[in-house]
């Protein structure tokens, strides 16, 4: 007898009345272990209309093999299968078996773009991983700056929003066009609270171990009309290596931007760069399925502002960093309230596809008591650099 049709289900999630989210979407009746041609043109359609997807009810859990060949059929055009933070040092081997990646993001050996995140210790026998081998956590007392939450709040079930970002090595690689994220293990516990930390008391329970996630479209939309017309035509230049730049520095407790205390690392101290390799890209970035537009900025990694109200207007060239950094505020702290952010609750075997650049996201903490949090990521450099996107006419 023939096998029975599937029917697959995209279903767009309710955010309720109280929310302004619009994306998000469920997907049911996909096996990603034997993704078909059209499976994917579906997926291809619905990730760009709703930015991002949530996978259910697979009937195991998602090959590593898999899991890249996923993500990659969204950018036929690269061929090298290039990492999307440059290439893994190696860290340990068992059995044989060389093990590249960083204590917080081990590499696994048989699909090594594909990375495992989180905390704690992975399943026993996981993909030739020593016994007992822990992911390093992230831990916001590294990073963050005072004052911190403290054992007691953390285990209490306070949090932090560790860093805003799309996913990009912001020199010259280019940023990914979808992340995935499928859980292995997830942690076990109340809900926790995020506090912002800013001095505004604002706060939002969310799932233990979420990924929050705003949408670019919205943070665009929520600028004033002076701002739109800056956004538009200017363009911000990312600093060389700048994940090793801010690694002495502090982040700002909401995770957004860099406090300013000159403690950047200096640029003749990191790793060999060129100025040629150095990313500067627009704010405004085009979906290109749907046409909509989504302020894309990371201001972590900003280093200068070429700033202009107009296409043919003078261009300004900020570059002291705390004015960078101010104007970025100004740019990303209105989208950054609780009504504007999605927190996915990771579900066990769920896999998660979200298209970057169109979101923001960020992790979040929870408390050690409620067990391991160990996902599987995925995400490869483009074939491409972003482009600036042509604004409508009014």
């Amino acid at each position: 007898m023939p096998s029975a049709v599937r029917e697959i289900k995209v279903k767009p999630m309710d955010h309720g009345l109280k929310s302004n989210v619009d994306f998000g979407a469920t997907v049911h009746g996909i096996d990603l272990n034997k993704l078909t041609d059209s499976d994917f043109e579906v997926i291809h359609e619905a990730l760009h209309k709703h930015k991002l997807l949530v996978f259910k009810e697979q009937p195991e859990m998602l090959l590593p093999t898999k899991q890249y060949e996923l993500t990659r059929r969204f950018d036929p055009d690269e061929t090298t299968g290039g990492f999307a933070h440059g290439v893994d040092p190696f860290l340990t081997s068992h059995n044989g078996v060389d093990i590249f990646g960083l204590p917080n993001r081990p590499a696994i050996p048989v699909q090594p773009q594909v990375h495992i995140l989180g905390r704690g210790e992975v399943p026993e026998n996981h993909y030739n991983f020593p016994p007992g081998f822990k992911v390093k956590g992230i831990d916001h007392r590294y990073f963050h700056l005072p004052p911190h939450l403290t054992d007691e709040e953390r285990e209490g079930g306070k949090s932090r929003f560790y860093q805003w970002h799309f996913d990009a090595a912001l020199y010259n690689i280019p940023p990914p066009r979808v992340g995935c994220l499928l859980a292995v293990r997830t942690p076990k516990g109340p809900d926790v609270k995020v506090e912002w930390g800013d001095g505004t008391g604002t706060e939002m329970s969310i799932a233990p171990g979420a990924t929050a996630m705003v949408a670019g479209s919205r943070a665009l939309e929520l600028l004033s009309p002076e701002l739109k017309d800056i956004v538009y035509n200017s363009k911000i230049e990312y600093a060389p290596h700048c994940f090793e730049w801010i690694s002495t520095a502090h982040s700002t407790r909401l995770g957004h931007t860099i406090e300013t205390e000159g403690l950047e690392k200096p640029l003749d101290q990191l790793k060999p760069w060129t100025q040629d390799k150095v990313c500067t890209y627009p704010m405004v970035w085009e979906n290109p399925v749907t046409g909509e537009h989504s302020l894309q900025v990371h201001g972590q990694g900003a280093y200068k502002l070429f700033l202009k109200s107009s296409p043919d207007g003078e261009e300004t060239v900020v570059s002291d960093l705390g004015e960078v950094r101010a104007f970025l505020h100004k740019l990303m702290r209105p989208t950054l309230d609780p009504s504007n952010i999605y927190a996915h609750r990771h579900e066990e075997q769920d896999v998660i596809l979200w298209y970057n650049r169109a979101l923001w996201h960020s992790i979040t903490e929870f408390p050690e008591s409620y067990g391991p949090r160990i996902m599987h990521q995925c995400n490869v450099a483009a074939s491409d650099h972003p482009v600036a996107a042509k604004r409508k006419a009014l």
